[in-house]
């Protein structure tokens, strides 16, 4: 194993993948995914505040059916008490309880009437707001996305070309040596690290005095005993 041109390999290699990370966690694209997020729970709550400004103009029409039933029926009462020395007292005070019964009930239908109204038009407030900031919202997320895009262009022509550097070292590596680096990288990165001072540099562990002999009597490579990255000792 050459362990310098794959240590060249994996700076190469860590390099082109910072910079993938530094586009991935870019503020304009942070920005961006917070903006698509606040867009996605305005249009929720103006579906909900939607259904629910329907919802309250079916619950007034009905109202208003009752309170034309309440009505109707009162009218009805008021006719048959026009000649109220037809009636006897009990027949009266049957009449007038079953008026005051209705009034009670036509009062309490044009309350509920007054309530769902306030709260339709506070529902529509509502949903006027969220269009607006939602509007505000968009016009900034479509100012940030061009100056993204742009800079979004710029860097994967940039992310490809160390991509590539990568792969042209990559090339010049044993398979063998490529896969094991692969592998340790899987769970530890980056995969490679110096040995300085008897010391581990990627996971700062002084190594134990057998390996380091081994380390010195051997050309084979060794990984670290402690967080298993491939050690390249310093020259």
């Amino acid at each position: 194993m050459n362990l310098a041109e794959l240590w060249n390999y994996m700076l190469l290699d860590m390099e082109a993948e910072r910079f993938g990370n530094e586009m991935r966690q870019s503020a304009k694209r942070k920005l961006l995914l917070k903006q698509t997020e606040f867009l996605k729970e305005q249009q929720a709550k103006f579906a909900k505040v939607e259904a629910d400004i329907e919802q309250l103009a079916q619950q007034l029409d009905e109202l208003k059916k009752e309170a034309d039933r309440l009505n109707a029926l009162l009218g009805e009462i008021i006719e048959q008490n026009q000649d109220v020395d037809a009636l006897d007292a009990d027949a009266l005070s049957e009449r007038m309880t079953a008026a005051e019964r209705l009034l009670a009930s036509l009062n309490d239908c044009e309350k509920q009437i007054e309530n769902v109204r306030r709260e339709a038009e506070s529902a529509e407030r509502s949903q006027t707001e969220i269009k607006r900031r939602a509007a505000k919202t968009k016009a900034e997320y479509d100012a940030v996305k061009k100056e993204y895009d742009v800079e979004f262009a710029q860097d994967k022509v940039k992310l490809k070309q160390l991509r590539d550097k990568a792969e042209k070292a990559a090339a010049s590596l044993d398979k063998a040596d490529l896969d094991r680096y692969k592998q340790i990288k899987l769970h530890c990165t980056p995969p490679m690290a110096r040995l300085v001072n008897n010391q581990c540099t990627g996971c700062f562990m002084t190594l134990p005095v057998g390996t380091l002999r081994e380390i010195k009597a051997s050309n084979e490579p060794h990984t670290c005993d402690n967080c298993g990255r491939l050690l390249y000792p310093q020259d």
